[in-house]
């Protein structure tokens, strides 16, 4: 919710800007922000979609369409149509890549295929070469060998070769062809940033793999009933801690990242031994704790199968609201973590609200309360099953969820617990402690 909220509130300042400036001048870094151009020039130039829509002959409803999926399905005489309409001028320059000879020069050209500086410096450098980068201590040594590293470590996470890292051919994201089906890009977000961090987030899956080939492995549960069991009954206690231990206790890393937007969550399987991606902004453990069961039932899937490849998009998307195996992913999170009577209680409180969404929130207390369950985790399991009826009810979950705990930190104090930390490379060390802090 607060990522969200930041998102809206930079989206209304842009707003604001756009309305109360004097702009001759819209700049944009690639083809793929055209779209982003003309919505910008529209309302800098003070005219509502009925207007622009008037101008071209349209309905105001197309225009709406237009800009909601961010000219998607306009063709390209529309889109000139629509720069005609609103009276701009689209500058003839093509500016092809150049071979970078600088760090800055690198910087600039992995901008251009949606990596920015600071998740260079934060995520990619070691923490030394990022200090020298930033400027932050001093260095002995020159521009050159720090450009140098830097595309080591291009090489070895997203697989680009030197040629194509310091050539003056433009860089191309990795995509994932095995997860294209489950996977729908976040709407107003550049593909090439999404398929960036899936790539980097598959390196760190890779590399946490390697020094957990000592782990043992054992069957998943996929049947509720037999995970719950597991859990307490080795735990004690159905919790996030309890459950990421059992994930660990059954071969599977769990890997827990914090960077804002680009995909949800993942679940990898190389060789046969599978790695989960918990990836939340949600400070509530009941939340982490649906999301980790959710994707222990993935890697719990066709075990004979040596390589699964599973990146989720948002829980309000239609891939996951249409598609069997997440329905039936999310059913077994809820009957996990409330003892096989998630549908008993779901229907429990839509009784005493009166079939009315409006009333749950005051009503999901008391049922969790009556049946000793956690109402976090009640919350979490209606706001999957609402949205089968595509009722967002994820935000009115969260603010009946106590938020005292920081989920990231407890998994990542179970990964540090449990990862065997057998890592031949010192590279792919120290970038998995940078994704770790």
């Amino acid at each position: 919710m607060e990522s969200q909220l930041a998102d809206l509130q930079a989206e209304l300042a842009e707003y604001d800007r756009l309305k109360s400036a004097d702009l001759s001048v819209i700049s944009i870094n690639s083809f793929d922000e055209l779209a982003d151009g003309l919505i910008r020039a529209r309302i800098a130039s003070g005219l509502s979609q009925k207007a622009l829509a008037d101008r071209l002959g349209l309905k105001e409803q197309q225009i709406q369409r237009y800009e909601a999926e961010r000219y998607a399905s306009a063709s390209y005489q529309r889109l000139r149509e629509i720069a005609n309409a609103l009276g701009v001028r689209i500058k003839n320059d093509i500016l092809l890549p150049v071979a970078p000879n600088s760090f800055g020069g690198l910087v600039s050209k992995l901008r251009q295929v949606g990596l920015d500086r600071e998740f260079l410096l934060t995520r990619l450098l070691p923490s030394v070469d990022a200090a020298r980068a930033s400027g932050e201590v001093a260095s002995e040594d020159d521009d050159y060998t720090l450009t140098a590293r830097a595309g080591t470590v291009l090489e070895r996470v997203f697989g680009w070769t030197r040629d194509n890292v310091f050539g003056p051919q433009a860089l191309v994201a990795p995509r994932f062809a095995a997860a294209e089906a489950r996977f729908k890009m976040p709407e107003n977000r550049a593909q090439a940033t999404t398929s960036l961090y899936a790539a980097y987030a598959n390196y760190l899956v890779v590399v946490a793999l390697k020094g957990a080939r000592s782990l043992p492995k054992a069957e998943i549960p996929t049947d509720p009933a037999v995970m719950h069991r597991r859990i307490q009954e080795t735990y004690k206690t159905i919790d996030l801690k309890s459950a990421l231990h059992t994930a660990w206790d059954l071969g599977v890393v769990v890997l827990p990242l914090r960077d804002r937007g680009t995909f949800h969550g993942a679940c990898w399987r190389y060789g046969g031994r599978n790695a989960v991606v918990l990836k939340q902004t949600s400070k509530h453990e009941a939340r982490w704790l649906f999301d980790l069961l959710h994707e222990l039932f993935h890697a719990g899937q066709r075990p004979e199968v040596d390589t699964l490849e599973v990146i989720e998009a948002d829980e309000t998307s239609a891939e996951r609201r249409n598609s069997n195996e997440e329905i039936a992913a999310s059913q077994f999170a809820g009957e996990v973590v409330l003892n096989g009577k998630a549908e008993t209680l779901a229907q429990a409180c839509v009784q005493a609200a009166r079939n009315s969404v409006e009333r749950l929130k005051s009503v999901v207390p008391t049922i969790a309360a009556k049946n000793g369950v956690s109402v976090g985790a009640l919350a979490n399991y209606l706001a999957f099953r609402l949205s089968w009826q595509g009722v967002n009810w994820w935000g009115t979950a969260a603010n009946l969820q106590a938020d005292n705990s920081d989920p990231w930190t407890i998994a990542r104090d179970v990964f540090v617990e449990r990862f065997p930390y057998d890592i031949d490379n010192e590279l792919d060390r120290q970038l998995l402690d940078r994704a770790l802090h």
